[in-house]
């Protein structure tokens, strides 16, 4: 069994946004289902026909509290192999039953502040069965010549797109499968959808349909020194746009970056740092964020003078942009189109 959180900016045919609508993943799942001769019917934990409708209107009307930068929406994959999908006969009906389980396991996997647990229920999610899959331009058929990129893949390919929302269904906790592994092991998780499978059906799974760990990239002194040199580049940018004493040294924010193995947690604190700085109100601890992954509360007088600068920083944006605004009063504020989704 592969369990695979998408990644909107690398997966697929193009790179995608996933902090607006999902109109377009619905309308892309809904197209690949029409071209494998079905009608794309959704399913979640409580109905087996869900129109696209509802589920556009159920994941997009969940983003109470949500920032317009953050993610709305998160897309999963699970792709049974040919010889599980041999084993249930590639039924329809059992894979939604899986698919009901593995999202219940998904919200336990959360771990929140405070011993905090959520269940299935609190989830706001769809999915649909798709039965065909078509070879990439890397499968080693396609590199070896006996099949072309794009043309369907032999044998059952039958295999679950779920959207599922960045929000709890009351709205109010934020769920991020891809933020930091204390909040969610995306690993744990994905090994435990492979043992359902197991003990769901009566299967026992061969060495290559069970999650493998990635194995340990011995470290390169020349990637190491680039990466360093493109962090200090980050901070010169940062320091920039922040006040004098909200500046930070290159040399501590690399050293942060080597004791944390240069991991994807440093590297997401890092974006938040800039993005703060960048509308006007950075984080008086950034050297705790990037260490930790984790913000405190800053002291009361630089959370005022913080507020302050954001002000400031709003008003100097107002006066710039005054010239270059003309209101039209009698017309209505639209809402942008969504992006160009991609191939899961």
């Amino acid at each position: 069994m592969y369990a695979k959180l998408i990644n909107a900016k690398t997966h697929g045919k193009a790179a995608y946004t996933n902090t607006g609508s999902c109109a377009q993943t619905l309308n892309y799942l809904q197209h690949e289902a029409v071209g494998e001769g079905q009608e794309a019917t959704f399913f979640n934990g409580d109905s087996d026909e869900l129109s696209a409708a509802q589920l556009l209107h159920s994941i997009d009307c969940n983003v109470k509290g949500l920032r317009a930068t953050e993610a709305k929406f998160y897309s999963l994959v699970l792709s049974p192999s040919e010889q599980e999908l041999a084993h249930i006969g590639s039924d329809a009906g059992k894979l939604r039953d899986y698919t009901r389980e593995v999202m219940r396991q998904y919200a336990q996997n959360f771990t929140l502040p405070g011993g905090r647990q959520i269940s299935g229920q609190d989830l706001v999610w769809g999915a649909v069965l798709h039965q065909d899959r078509t070879h990439r331009g890397t499968d080693p058929e396609v590199v070896a010549g006996t099949a072309k990129a794009g043309t369907k893949r032999a044998g059952l390919q039958a295999h679950v797109h779920i959207i599922v929302s960045a929000r709890d269904r009351q709205q109010q906790i934020t769920l991020n499968p891809g933020g930091r592994r204390q909040r969610f092991d995306l690993m744990r998780w994905q090994a435990a959808a492979g043992r359902q499978f197991e003990r769901q059906f009566g299967y026992e799974a061969q060495s290559h349909e069970k999650l493998r760990p990635k194995p340990i990239r011995p470290s390169d002194p020349a990637r190491d020194a680039g990466r360093l040199q493109k962090i200090a580049e980050r901070v010169v940018g940062i320091n920039l746009l922040v006040p004098r004493e909200q500046r930070l040294a290159s040399e501590r924010v690399q050293d942060i970056a080597v004791a944390r193995a240069f991991d994807k947690t440093f590297y997401r604190m890092l974006s938040r740092v800039e993005e703060r700085a960048r509308d006007g109100r950075p984080i008086d601890n950034a050297l705790q964020l990037l260490s930790t992954g984790q913000e405190q509360a800053p002291a009361p007088h630089r959370q005022a003078a913080t507020a302050l600068h954001a002000v400031q920083h709003l008003v100097r944006s107002t006066q710039a942009d005054q010239s270059e605004r003309t209101e039209h009063v009698a017309e209505k504020p639209c809402r942008r189109s969504a992006e160009l989704d991609i191939e899961m």
